[in-house]
């Protein structure tokens, strides 16, 4: 659980070192695999060439003993499926890999495999036929928001930005615990400069609980807050959010030139 939290928290370094002692206590334990190969992967950015051969391959270690200690974890899956997507050939890559991991999740979820389908896709930079995935799991189940989510941000990748508000507003109608649905719907606002308070409340909202795996994160939630708080000639207020969202992610470009543009 410490792992988990530190983990959350973007402390890669600190989190594979209790994900490993989790992994020496009980080696039989899918999940604790998964946290391993997740807090590796963290680390991948900032290590250099041999390093990040070393730790690929240790990652693909890990993921493979979390599927094979689980095999209908869907998690575990999408993980080995990514890793297989994005690895090259030489530290256990392969884009055929990725594709069956994606079909077994299909097997398990119709709409999860759709996901991990979408996400090799984007590996390979074919937004269009990531599109057509996310297209396929609305049609699968309609009443499954990430679905309108993530169509959502693949329009916005495409320049198609018009195409977006109206998929965040349905996911927000569809399942109004789903917070992204909150996050996107405030975006829109906020670009458009139209109904800042709502955009105001629903980032607040979407504040209040700890985003999950993939979804926005929360240093990128208070600077859009900032934007918005911004926009109201609340100078204050949204210095406040900057600082906040610098404290989560030190390195976060868009905050730090959103408080030089306003001389902090």
């Amino acid at each position: 659980m410490l792992g988990e939290v530190l983990y959350a928290f973007l402390d890669f370094s600190k989190a594979s070192e209790e994900a490993q002692k989790a992994v020496t206590l009980d080696d039989s334990k899918s999940d604790y695999h998964l946290l391993l190969g997740n807090s590796l992967s963290g680390l991948l950015d900032s290590a250099g060439m041999f390093k990040k051969m070393s730790l690929a391959r240790q990652i693909k270690v890990e993921f493979e003993r979390a599927v094979a200690q689980s095999p209908k974890s869907i998690p575990a899956r999408a993980a080995l499926s990514e890793f297989y997507a994005e690895a090259p050939g030489i530290v256990g890559g392969s884009m055929d890999q990725a594709i069956d991991q994606a079909r077994q999740i299909s097997a398990l979820d119709a709409v999860e495999g759709h996901y991990a389908m979408a996400a090799v896709y984007l590996n390979q930079k074919k937004s269009a036929e990531a599109e057509q995935e996310y297209k396929a799991a609305v049609a699968a189940d309609p009443r499954r928001a990430k679905s309108y989510v993530q169509l959502a941000f693949i329009y916005i990748q495409e320049k198609k930005d018009s195409d977006a508000p109206p998929l965040f507003k349905h996911a927000v109608e569809v399942d109004p615990q789903y917070l992204p649905g909150y996050f996107g719907v405030a975006r829109s606002d906020l670009l458009s400069g139209q109904n800042l308070d709502e955009a105001e409340r629903f980032l607040k909202k979407y504040l209040g609980r700890w985003p999950e795996e993939g979804d926005p994160t929360w240093a990128n939630a208070h600077w859009r807050l900032g934007q918005v708080f911004e926009k109201q000639g609340k100078k204050d207020l949204a210095v406040a959010e900057w600082q906040e969202a610098l404290k989560l992610a030190p390195n976060y470009k868009a905050a730090q030139d959103s408080l030089k543009a306003v001389g902090k």
